[in-house]
């Protein structure tokens, strides 16, 4: 059988193919194959320190002229001027520590001669609603405390 005869030969075009598969799978196998994940650990029940998204919901007895919510370390969550009274709900970013958080309500009624009260309701994702109030007149400032440490 002559050389070039051989090489016209259905064994060799199969050899071929192959040695051509050959070289091809080392970068195909680069291009398919995922690098392993580093691995996760589980998400802990208390909160740490996490900044989540939350609804705070205002409800309001009396007009108010300005309603100001501020956290401890001064960081404003909602100024509104004027606030009607009725219910009102407002998008926030929150950061727990340790699972609680203070807010500082501010809410001036002028000469509202009545005692009247401000109801703030947190609804931060993933936990359960919170509902805290303050009462007065004229100017109210209150710190509210928010625990979400010991939820079940």
């Amino acid at each position: 059988m002559s050389a070039l005869r051989w090489l016209t030969s259905p064994l060799a075009g199969t050899a071929a193919v192959m040695a051509g598969l050959c070289l091809i799978s080392i970068p195909l196998r680069k291009l398919t194959s995922a690098p392993a994940l580093p691995a996760v650990q589980a998400a802990t029940a208390v909160v740490s320190d996490t900044e989540i998204s939350a609804v705070l919901r205002i409800k309001s007895l009396a007009p108010a002229k300005r309603l100001t919510l501020k956290t401890t370390d001064g960081t404003i969550l909602l100024d509104k001027h004027p606030l009607d009274a009725g219910e009102s709900e407002h998008d926030v970013a929150l950061r727990f520590t340790d699972g609680e958080f203070d807010i500082i309500l501010h809410a001036d009624f002028g000469d509202h001669p009545s005692e009247t009260a401000v109801f703030l309701t947190v609804m931060p994702d993933g936990h359960e609603e919170q509902t805290h109030y303050a009462t007065g007149s004229g100017i109210i400032e209150e710190t509210l405390r928010y625990d979400w440490s010991h939820a079940h």
